[in-house]
């Protein structure tokens, strides 16, 4: 195997395994017990620190552990035009994820967010963007989409000035990987329930 390179990489301690994201190569990996304590030795990787993020994609402090779903899924009103905008962003952020590389779409993501919110607002104003992702989400097949179609969540609140946090977990046996967005620790894009099944080992 192809030592990642430790700045592209993440990981977090699901029950009594690691697993790993290689940010640069767009790929998760975990490893056989003997053979994981080798790596995380290679690599100078403490066995007891059971979350880490690469410098490039810090990660946040303020983010907090989801208790509540937005009363914005499925509620309230929506215009076509934001069901359209919604449709058309997350397509935009697909043919992004399929031309560039992850690592380089993760880090350009966190800088542009934080411009747009450097003057957060105190304020939300989500409703209306929530509601319209979720009737665009009705309307194309969620498989697979989870990712694109949270990045461009994100980017679309960032332009509200509203800050949040694109959460990507894991789960093993059977493995499976998610992605969500959250305020504080309020979930704008998926249940409670299908949330709480991942552990976090990307945060942005």
């Amino acid at each position: 195997m192809v030592n990642p390179d430790p700045d592209a990489l993440a990981w977090c301690k699901v029950s009594e395994r690691f697993i790993f994201l290689d940010i640069a190569r767009d790929r998760y990996f975990a490893l056989a017990d003997g053979v994981q304590h080798v790596f995380l030795e290679r690599l100078g990787i403490e066995a007891t620190v059971s979350w880490h993020q690469p410098p490039p994609l810090p990660r946040p402090a303020a983010w907090l552990v989801p208790q509540r779903v937005s009363h914005d899924i499925g509620e309230g009103p929506f215009r076509l035009a934001d069901v359209a905008a919604a449709v058309w962003s997350q397509r935009r952020i697909e043919h992004r994820l399929a031309r560039t590389s992850f690592q380089t779409v993760l880090v350009e993501l966190r800088h542009l967010t934080e411009q747009r919110t450097q003057r957060h607002s105190t304020k939300s104003r989500s409703g209306p963007t929530v509601r319209a992702f979720e009737q665009a989400r009705l309307l194309r097949s969620a498989a697979d989409r989870c990712l694109p179609r949270s990045i461009a969540l994100k980017l679309r609140l960032a332009k509200l000035r509203l800050r949040t946090h694109l959460v990507i977990g894991v789960k093993d046996r059977p493995f499976g990987a998610h992605a969500w967005v959250q305020h504080g620790d309020i979930v704008l894009n998926d249940s409670l329930e299908e949330v709480r099944r991942y552990t976090p080992i990307l945060i942005i």
